[in-house]
């Protein structure tokens, strides 16, 4: 009789175990969505026009953009603020992925899969800060925006939406190289944090594009002041 009892009494606990993992797994899955092109720039931030190829990317809402989320890639939404800012890992055609921000609009929405989260509260809250992300900043945090322009040598200079391959976005290859040849001129608005690329912004396909170069291409011209605040 006791025996029956305990072996009863472990059936209840390995039952309730099993449905704590369940309800556990249960939390932790989200949705994820495939990215569109020709999004409507966030008026929130300021912003107007089109973004041709995709999304922005960026270290937080109205943040700095780190990239494009490629039309016909997939993003795993964690979390969603009133605003309709998206959290959560985009995923590059290439098979590189990371955390970030992703700009309303930026979703086909009408399409959904069941993925785990692998994006965490601690990712937001340490990439929030701009030198998680790059160094050598065009001016001060919350001001800038490219303010420092530079010439560019479209023969020897490729634009490229994406540089970045994880979250630790201390290293990264430029990918998704931006289709057009590149205008004379730019504006500067970061580098990476291994000196690999810079972000720069042009006027493009009638529009302002974000995108990356690699550093060399405007090297020389960068001033010595480079602002590395943090924020």
């Amino acid at each position: 009789m006791r025996s029956s009892i305990v072996k009863k009494g472990l059936t209840a606990v390995a039952a309730g175990v099993l449905l704590l993992v369940g309800a556990s797994q249960s939390a932790q899955a989200i949705n994820q969505y495939v990215t569109i092109g020709n999004v409507p720039k966030p008026a929130a931030c300021n912003n107007h026009g089109i973004m041709p190829a995709g999304g922005w990317l960026a270290n937080k809402s109205c943040g700095y953009v780190m990239g494009t989320a490629i039309a016909g890639t997939r993003f795993d939404v964690s979390s969603t603020t009133a605003s309709n800012f998206h959290f959560g890992r985009w995923r590059a055609g290439d098979g590189s992925s990371y955390c970030a921000w992703l700009v309303p609009g930026a979703l086909d929405t009408s399409h959904s899969a069941t993925i785990a989260d692998s994006c965490s509260t601690d990712t937001s809250s340490r990439m929030v800060h701009r030198r998680s992300i790059g160094k050598d900043f065009d001016a001060a945090p919350h001001t800038g925006d490219g303010a420092i322009i530079v010439s560019i040598n479209p023969s020897a200079c490729t634009g490229y939406y994406n540089y970045f391959v994880d979250s630790n976005f201390s290293s990264g290859r430029l990918h998704d190289p931006v289709g057009f040849a590149l205008p004379t001129s730019g504006g500067y608005r970061y580098s990476t944090n291994d000196n690999g690329a810079s972000m720069i912004r042009v006027n493009a396909l009638g529009e302002t594009i974000w995108m990356f170069v690699a550093r060399s291409c405007i090297q020389s011209q960068l001033p010595a002041n480079l602002n590395n605040e943090n924020d």
